[in-house]
């Protein structure tokens, strides 16, 4: 997968340098809902502990974007993006003990494209498509000692949007989209090398609002 982000990340690039268009920067608000599973996976007996957490958050977003006729032609950067964090108590078996879940989506970057397909009340409608790339950082303590790195992943977006120029101030718009992203599962093992290992699948919903103005 990292390959194919890897190419549709340079098309995007070489396209949005061709293409003759306004450019729009801007700032969004976006609603997340990020759902995370995991399992870790105990080498000395194959014991297999599951876990999951939903997040929601509100976070700050900021945007360039190439308007063209056709389609339009964007990136996005998030600072920072919580994934939620989950604590457990084990008893009775080798496990026992409190396990807590932590981690957070650093200087995560959406490349994307904007894609109209009609028109209402003076507005447009259009659907979104992309890829994101984030790096993992994990914040966890686990009762088996294990610590695991962070790690970068990517992942595809697509969503539903609207779209229309604001009545007052000049050049002024708005943007208001809904988008799923489902990233590529995150995989290690231990950083102490004890031959413990963990996968994680995340997925993310987010509603956004935005405002730019078009140069």
């Amino acid at each position: 997968m990292k390959k194919i982000a890897i190419f549709l990340t340079a098309f995007l690039v070489i396209a949005y340098s061709n293409v003759k268009a306004d450019v729009i920067l801007g700032i969004s608000a976006a609603s997340h809902s990020v759902d995370v599973s995991g399992t870790e996976t105990l080498r000395s007996s194959g014991k297999k502990t599951n876990g999951g957490a939903d997040e929601s958050a509100v976070v700050p977003e900021i945007f360039i974007e190439a308007e063209g006729e056709s389609f339009s032609l964007g990136l996005a950067y998030i600072p920072t993006r919580e994934m939620g964090k989950k604590s457990r108590t084990d008893s009775g078996d080798e496990s026992e003990g409190t396990y807590k879940a932590e981690a957070e989506l650093e200087n995560v970057i959406q490349a994307y494209a904007d894609v109209p397909f009609a028109d209402y009340s003076g507005a447009t409608i259009y659907g979104k498509l992309g890829i994101q790339h984030a790096t993992v950082k994990t914040l966890e303590s686990l009762n088996s000692g294990s610590t695991y790195p962070n790690q970068d992943l990517f992942g595809y977006t697509v969503g539903l949007g609207v779209k229309g120029d604001l009545p007052y101030g000049d050049g002024l718009i708005y943007k208001l989209d809904a988008t799923y992203t489902d990233f590529e599962d995150y995989s290690a093992g231990a950083a102490d090398g004890n031959g413990n290992k963990i996968t994680a699948d995340l997925e993310d919903v987010a509603v956004k609002i935005s405002i730019g103005k078009r140069f």
